[in-house]
């Protein structure tokens, strides 16, 4: 087991990785420029003045997010959990972020989706929005049809992790 003095995790652009903190070195070569070196890796982090990084946790298409004391926490104690806490095994469901017009269902049942697959596609307020999957895995319902309308929160599409 790690312990939080000792050794940071973070992500970074989708992969976890940890740093010794006792063998790293913090290096600012600029305001808000930081150089994280440890004995096998350098890593350049961005920060603003508020804390947060550039875009709030990416600069130039690399993402970068540090796992929390809690998510350490929850990952250490179980393993076959996400850092939200919840169990990677059963079924998520996509719900509608607002109300709209159902526009274009872009899978099916049986369909293999990743995180960001775009699922459906709903019009609100003459606007077409892109809905992602949000979970990686497999469309195993599909609770909606083109052309019908939904209100927020209605279910859309469910897929079995």
């Amino acid at each position: 087991m790690n312990h939080p003095e000792s050794n940071q995790r973070f992500l970074w652009n989708g992969e976890w990785r940890e740093i010794a903190l006792a063998e790293c070195e913090i290096t600012e070569l600029a305001p808000g420029h930081f150089l994280v070196a440890s004995e096998n890796e350098r890593f350049e982090v961005f920060a603003l003045p508020d804390g947060t990084l550039s875009d709030g946790c990416g600069l130039d298409g690399v993402r970068l997010e540090f796992e929390s004391e809690r998510e350490r926490i929850i990952r250490e104690r179980f393993q076959g959990a996400t850092l939200s806490g919840t169990i990677q095994t059963g079924s998520h469901v996509i719900k509608a972020p607002m109300p709209g017009l159902v526009r274009a269902v872009t899978v099916r049942p049986g369909d293999e989706v990743e995180r960001t697959t775009t699922v459906l596609i709903l019009e609100a307020m003459k606007m077409e929005n892109n809905i992602l999957a949000s979970a990686k895995g497999r469309v195993k319902r599909v609770l909606v049809e083109e052309g019908g309308s939904v209100e927020k929160n209605a279910s859309l599409i469910e897929i079995e992790l």
